[in-house]
């Protein structure tokens, strides 16, 4: 089981006659990075970008990414040449962790759930 879900209970199926289970997850209080892990270049994290380790910080592009016209990407920036990674996995700044985690949040609104409707599947045709 995962350690941030809830078991939220146990109800019985009258129609069925098996027990249900269902469990709601609150994944909007899990930050996806850590700065405890060690992450290797380009390591993608979604919502928050590719992790750079010589810079120790995720970015939106790949590291070393070429696009004609602009250069070679690292470091939150293109250059004129490629750079060669003397650093290849590294943990991230407290800085760079706590700002992935403020674009993750940014980028994944809350979730909301419920047994809320939207609209009717019944439709009265006026007559």
């Amino acid at each position: 089981m995962n350690a941030g879900c809830v078991t939220i209970g146990v109800v019985a199926a009258l129609v069925v006659g098996v027990p249900v289970i269902w469990m709601a997850c609150d994944d909007d209080d899990v930050d996806p990075v850590n700065g405890s892990t060690t992450y290797v270049n380009n390591h993608y994290v979604p919502g928050v970008g590719y992790y750079h380790a010589p810079y120790m910080a995720f970015f939106p592009v790949r590291y070393n990414d070429f696009s004609p016209g602009q250069g070679y990407y690292y470091g939150g920036r293109y250059h004129p040449t490629a750079e060669t990674a003397t650093v290849t996995s590294s943990r991230p700044s407290a800085s760079a962790v706590t700002s992935a985690n403020s674009t993750y949040r940014a980028s994944n609104p809350a979730k909301r759930g419920g047994f809320g409707r939207v609209g009717s599947v019944f439709s009265s045709s006026g007559s």
